[in-house]
């Protein structure tokens, strides 16, 4: 029976059977119930709930209180009083009960129909205001930055003709980093959240003389600003575009303010009105020579109005306009366009029918999405989601990307679900439990059950990829051998016969000396410089000079950067170690980026050692080193390093230890050092170095045993490059030329490629890869629709926005769960915690025990039973979810999760997915709370007892239609609460 039936029956009823009958219902139907399953804990001393039946004396006394018999009905015809554990009302006569209060509740509200309030004012909040000012002038731009608006379209798939939601989308959440607004306009603060999450509610959208101050000091800022412009504004020409010479100034002001100013007041405005404005307006244009700034400084004057920042019908009692503009604000989210002013103007939108297709124009213009950029974010209470830091420790995906974190992903999946059933008109039971969702990679792999790790495919592919780099740096080396070798089979004829001149030349006798021409020579004097080449070394830590050697003691010598390459290589020098208490230090390293070469020597087990290292092994004993005393006798020490990886070292021109061959270290120009001195000490020695260096030297070759001996001995001639060249023929040039540049190319293709992974490294860069891989997932723009048979996700109740914002930093709050379930889903708030109830405490004890058993001792608390006894079920039907919203088994603890519970006293669930279900079984409850929600929204305050009667008829009107979301949107505006 629909709420005016409702008081056809009453009246009927009253007509029929005369008041006395009226005034006896109390005393003997009504107050018998009440003494015999309600009086214990509503009566008396202490009273639970603030509800006194006791102090009901008749039934004027009931009818006086409506909002009482609204709350008694709602408890009483959803059996939740009296409590699970006291005697049950029959029901049949619950049902004798549930008639007369609603009998008696629309006696009630007509009883108080002359104390109707009349409608506060209220401001635009920043939502509406930025909305207004972008359709009054067709600004291509926002006005200032909203975060509120949480879900930025990147393709508005709104505007599908077919009123399909496409199967891939493209989204965004702007939240933390929304667009800018304009240039030099600074926003109000953001408005104030009612309870129940909206922001447009009358008794929150005040305005205090600092407000308005900002009011003011906005409205100039947007049209000063240089975003304001005629690209931007679409209305540019019809507003500040100044008219013709054969046109009147004054005629061009009043016909534009004439249609621009009922626009932004939202009503007819009178002649006098205008006046005003076009006499302001023509001073302005004076005053400032300028048309346009004349015209701005007026419309600024008309943002800065009551009549624009309040939403209010200027005229008196003209209901049209009221409702043109409450239909406007609550779908557009702005003020009513030409259309709907016309039709206010004109009166028919007042007839129903004309209304009805407004309606439909209205949720079919691209508009419509600022409805659902406000109304669903809200009504979930999605900002709370932005506030969720789950720590690292227990989560540390979620907070992975530091700019962007698992939020900014989460929260669209419950506004894409809610755009769905909007846009392809489903039932509102597809919120709850959907055969689809929206989701991008990351929520796709959030939802998966493995767990947040790498898998074995992941490992080998680094190892698939790591013999490829090996292969392919390994090819580059060949090809640059074999370039290598072809240029110095053409060259060496010549630098052999050059050589062989310069050596019948020195005529020595015994051997013959080769050719060594390193690419830089060490031989020091007092001010340590070099003798042959430019790269004069830079001293760290105390240096001395004795006898044509340097003295390091804890300290070395560095050169600049090296301008050449080296790949194959040799460093030599003559030194003499000076303490037998030596423990170690890199005499002679080649230091390059991730990479060096080192002769070390040390002692480590009572012997002294050679090593080198390429970047793959930081030092490695050299194989075959043996003990012998080095100190006080000069030493020469030559390290070659061969094309292929080999590495040979030589002590006083002979071959010492066995060489060994590792993966070949590149040293690129500009990017590498030679050291002598403390540099690189082996792990596990202690940095003490004493050592005197005569002389060095550094090749760009392997040096052969032959060379390194003769180098020793001082056997060696040198050839310079100007000389070699000289000697050439112009063929043998170019062929030098080309294939040195050949070789550049190959060196330079070698340094680029990418290095394989050292196996003891390969786990951490295994979990860099996934890491990188999930910062990739969770900035994906793309969201699929993808099938849900998966009971256990989708919908607005089990998404991890939702589960993540109701939890605590370390675990999940099942309580905020329920009350976010019940105040949502439900629309049945409970009301605040008492203040001397004790928080739940994390004690040595808890850490064995389950969630459930930790509230057990809580609930004992009588002033929490009754709000418990209503929550815990709904809150620990979550419990398989983690604190970021992730399917669980068991505690960190190993206990068995138990999400099992009894919904609405009726209703055995044993998961997450059968207590959806439960819901679904209510589809009337759940209806009427979402109806509950969208005239709040629609109404912009909090409902009163008549509404609830409208709910009532919405729901007889829209239940054969299994409640289809935009049926209940059309009814809400049809109704008469909102009408």
């Amino acid at each position: 029976m629909s709420g005016n039936l409702l008081r056809i029956a009453f009246g009927v009823f009253i007509a029929s059977f005369g008041s006395s009958l009226v005034a006896d219902e109390y005393s003997v139907d009504l107050k018998p119930v009440f003494k015999q399953y309600c009086f214990q804990c509503h009566s008396g001393e202490k009273i639970k709930g603030k509800v006194d039946l006791g102090s009901i004396g008749d039934l004027k006394s009931l009818i006086s209180k409506p909002k009482l018999i609204e709350n008694l009905l709602d408890v009483i015809d959803y059996q939740e009083m009296p409590p699970e554990e006291e005697p049950q009302i029959p029901m049949a006569k619950r049902n004798e009960l549930v008639s007369s209060l609603k009998r008696l509740l629309v006696e009630a509200i007509e009883s108080k129909k002359s104390d109707s309030k009349k409608r506060a004012l209220s401001r635009l909040n920043r939502f509406q205001y930025n909305n207004a000012v972008r359709d009054l002038f067709d600004l291509k731009m926002d006005v200032f930055e909203l975060p509120e608006k949480m879900m930025i379209r990147q393709a508005n798939y709104l505007n599908s003709k077919d009123r399909k939601m496409p199967d891939r989308v493209r989204v965004v959440s702007n939240s933390r980093n929304s667009t800018p607004g304009m240039k030099d306009v600074n926003p109000f603060p953001k408005d104030l959240r009612a309870a129940h999450g909206f922001d447009n509610q009358q008794d929150q959208l005040t305005l205090s003389p600092l407000l308005l101050d900002s009011f003011l000091k906005l409205s100039v800022s947007i049209l000063e600003s240089p975003d304001f412009n005629r690209k931007t504004v679409g209305k540019w020409t019809q507003l500040f575009e100044a008219p013709e010479n054969n046109q009147s100034l004054e005629t061009s002001v009043r016909q534009r303010l004439s249609n621009f100013m009922p626009l932004a007041f939202r009503s007819l405005v009178d002649r006098e009105t205008i006046d005003r404005y076009v006499s302001y307006s023509l001073n302005m244009i004076n005053k400032e020579k300028s048309f346009e700034l004349g015209m701005k400084k007026t419309i600024s004057g008309v943002l800065s109005s009551p009549l624009f920042l309040f939403r209010h019908e200027t005229i008196a009692g003209d209901k049209a306009y009221r409702l043109a503009s409450d239909l406007s604000f609550m779908l557009w989210g702005s003020g009513p366009d030409h259309q709907l002013l016309k039709a206010a103007e004109s009166g028919k939108i007042l007839d129903e029918s004309y209304l009805r297709q407004t309606f439909e124009r209205m949720i079919n213009d691209p508009k419509i999405q600022r409805f659902l950029d406000s109304f669903p974010s809200q009504w979930m209470q999605l900002e709370n989601a932005l506030a969720a830091t789950p720590d690292p420790n227990l989560s540390r995906y979620f907070s992975i990307d530091k700019d962007y974190s698992a939020s900014l992903t989460m929260v669209l999946e419950p506004l894409l679900l809610f755009d769905a059933v909007f846009l392809e008109n489903r039932s509102i039971t597809d919120l709850i439990s959907p055969s689809f969702a929206y989701q991008n990679e990351f929520l796709k792999t959030w939802y998966s059950p493995n767990e947040l790790k790498p898998a074995e495919e992941d490992f080998q592919k680094v190892r698939s990829d790591n013999e490829s780099k090996r292969n392919k740096i390994d090819g580059l080396t060949l090809e640059l051998r074999e370039l290598r070798e072809k240029l110095f089979k053409n060259l060496n004829p010549i630098r052999n016969s050059l050589l062989e001149s310069k050596v019948n030349t020195i005529k020595e006798q015994g051997e013959i000396p080769v050719d060594l021409s390193p690419v830089a020579f060490w031989k020091f004097d007092e001010n340590l410089d070099c003798s042959i080449s430019d790269l004069n070394l830079k001293s760290h830590g105390k240096i001395s000079f004795e006898q044509g050697s340097v003295v390091l003691n804890n300290s070395y010598l560095e050169s600049p950067k090296l301008p050449f390459e080296l790949h194959a290589k040799t460093l030599e020098a003559w030194i003499v170690l000076d303490d037998l208490k030596q423990r170690g230090g890199g005499v002679m390293t080649i230091n390059g980026p991730g990479a060096f070469d080192s002769i070390v020597l040390g002692e480590r087990m009572a012997k002294h050692w050679i090593s080198g290292s390429n970047g793959f092994a930081r030092t490695e004993d050299f194989v075959g080193s043996k003990p012998e005393v080095l100190t006080g006798k000069p030493v020469h020490l030559a390290m070659t390093y061969s094309d292929n990886g080999k590495i040979t070292l030589f002590r006083n021109g002979e071959e010492y230890g066995t060489p060994y061959e590792k993966r070949l270290a590149f040293f690129p120009a500009q990017k590498t050092s030679v050291f002598f001195g403390l540099r690189h000490p082996p792990a596990g020695e202690g940095k003490y170095l004493a050592v005197k260096i005569k002389e060095a030297r550094l090749y760009d070759r392997a040096l052969s045993g032959e060379e390194v001996s003769k180098s020793m001995k001082g056997m060696h001639v040198t050839l310079s490059d100007d000389e070699l060249i000289s000697a050439l023929t112009e063929n043998i040039r170019k062929e030098k030329s080309s294939l040195e540049k050949k070789i550049q190319d190959k060196i330079r293709a070698i340094n680029k490629a990418p290095k394989a992974i050292e196996e003891k490294k390969l786990n951490a860069e295994v979990q860099k890869v996934y890491d990188n891989r999930i910062r990739q997932q969770l900035r994906s723009t793309v969201f699929e629709r993808v099938s849900s048979h998966d009971p256990r996700y989708g919908g607005v109740i089990t998404n991890a926005a939702m589960l993540s914002m109701t939890s605590g930093p370390k675990r999940s709050h099942p309580i905020a769960r329920g009350a976010w379930i019940i105040e949502v889903i439900l629309n049945d708030p409970p009301p605040p915690p008492p203040n001397d109830v004790p928080p739940l405490k994390d004690d040595r004890d808890s850490k064995h025990l389950t969630v459930r058993e930790r509230f057990a001792q809580h609930r004992e608390n009588p002033d929490c039973a009754g709000c418990h006894s209503k929550l815990d079920p709904l809150g620990f039907a979550m419990e398989n979810f983690d604190l970021a919203g992730r399917w669980r088994e068991k505690y960190p603890n190993g206990r068995e999760v138990d999400s099992s519970g009894k919904l609405m006293r009726k209703h055995q669930y044993q998961n997450p997915g059968q207590f959806k279900n439960s819901l679904l079984q209510e589809k009337d409850r759940l209806a009427k709370a979402f109806i509950g929600h969208l005239m709040r929204f629609a109404l912009s305050r909090e409902l009163e007892p008549e509404d609830s009667l409208v709910i009532d008829e919405i729901i007889e009107r829209t239940k054969p239609n299994n409640y289809q979301i935009q049926s209940l949107i059309r009814e809400v505006v049809l109704s008469g609460s909102f009408r």
